[in-house]
């Protein structure tokens, strides 16, 4: 089971460094997914993150496909709204694509257009969507039953609910707050590690 770490857009620069340092021998992905951040901000993070000896072949970049190029990020991610995965496997095949999505039919035809993993949830009720219910374990099995490409599950996920999730063959789960807003981010990933056992 991978661990995934997404960024909440809450930190800063400095924040965010401090942060990942201390976690990222634990994650296996660390997405960088800051809207608000400029380019510069953005290139900046990443450059200090591997300056600090974050190892660039877990950073996943969310959206912003130039800094990924940039500074020679091997992953992106893209939400609904961003590049085609297509165009983007097309132009650069040695990257892995990541996408994001809510149904089967998504999932379905984001494999077709050659997605390396997917991303589904929320999965369980989340403090990000508070008016809208998690899908659920179901919708995740089908969801994983329906593509070939590796599952990961997002959304209000806790080392209590991480073997539901193995259970339901996902390759994985993403956290956010549970990570990123613990007084010890590097205990909460390896609580969520144990958690699969």
């Amino acid at each position: 089971m991978e661990i995934h770490v997404i960024t909440d857009g809450k930190k800063t620069v400095d924040e965010l460094v401090e942060v990942i340092t201390e976690f990222h021998q634990e994650a296996d992905y660390i997405h960088i997914r800051e809207k608000t951040k400029t380019a510069r901000e953005l290139v900046q993070l990443v450059t200090r993150l591997s300056d600090s000896g974050v190892d660039k072949r877990k950073l996943v970049i969310n959206d912003r496909l130039d800094v990924a190029l940039m500074r020679n990020i091997p992953n992106i991610h893209l939400p609904g709204h961003s590049f085609s995965i297509k165009e983007v496997k097309t132009n650069y095949p040695e990257m892995r694509v990541g996408s994001s999505i809510h149904s089967v039919e998504e999932a379905i035809q984001c494999e077709a257009e050659g997605a390396d993993y997917l991303l589904f949830g929320h999965i369980f009720a989340t403090n990000s969507k508070v008016n809208l219910p998690g899908r659920g374990i179901s919708a995740l099995e089908e969801v994983c039953r329906a593509v070939n490409i590796p599952v990961i599950a997002i959304g209000g996920i806790t080392p209590e609910k991480a073997a539901e999730i193995s259970a339901a063959k996902a390759a994985g789960m993403a956290v956010m707050s549970y990570v990123l807003s613990s007084d010890n981010p590097k205990e909460a990933v390896r609580k969520l590690k144990l958690g699969v056992k």
